[in-house]
């Protein structure tokens, strides 16, 4: 399954997902330092279509971001939740990663209204869930984390239907 997205069974090359750690399926794993998590994130964001609903905990990775609005910039719905910390601290720091989505219609930022950590680093589109323990920051490449992807459609679902839970939360801020 996780062959459609280019990332299972194949060897790395330009502009393409390097192969997964363990591949099983509907599964792929990843693990990092050993691979760059934009050599994963951005290939499959690069192919994404109709939405992406992202839940990232921290989000300081340029590159990542450059292919969610190339996604946006191509009429695909991008929906990012942040945790209200991450985002102020960031924001605060360098507004670059805001200020890049400013104005374009097919993205919309939801922040986490309560102080309670939001921590996931998930985003899932058509077909596909990316998740693991690994943020979407330029630090992320030289941590230990994990990235697993699933083309299972009901943690697709799982993801999703939480994803749209916090996203309605009544005390979210709405920057865009």
């Amino acid at each position: 399954m996780l062959g459609q997205f280019g990332t299972a069974r194949q060897s790395p090359a330009a502009g393409s997902a390097p192969a997964p750690a363990l591949s099983h399926g509907r599964h792929a794993l990843y693990y990092t330092p050993e691979v760059n998590p934009e050599r994963v994130d951005v290939p499959l964001l690069t192919k994404a279509r109709g939405h992406i609903d992202a839940a990232f905990y921290s989000f300081t990775d340029k590159p990542t971001a450059e292919a969610l609005l190339a996604a946006a910039n191509r009429g695909v719905k991008v929906r990012i939740y942040r945790d209200h910390e991450q985002f102020q601290d960031e924001k605060k720091r360098n507004p670059y990663m805001t200020n890049m989505f400013a104005g374009n219609r097919n993205v919309q930022i939801r922040v986490k209204g309560s102080r309670a950590l939001m921590h996931l680093k998930a985003w899932s589109t058509e077909g596909l869930l990316r998740d693991g323990s690994s943020n979407l920051s330029a630090a992320a490449k030289h941590q230990d984390n994990s990235i697993i992807l699933s083309s299972d459609a009901d943690e697709i679902q799982a993801f999703e239907k939480k994803f749209t839970e916090m996203w309605n939360r009544p005390d979210n801020i709405i920057i865009q």
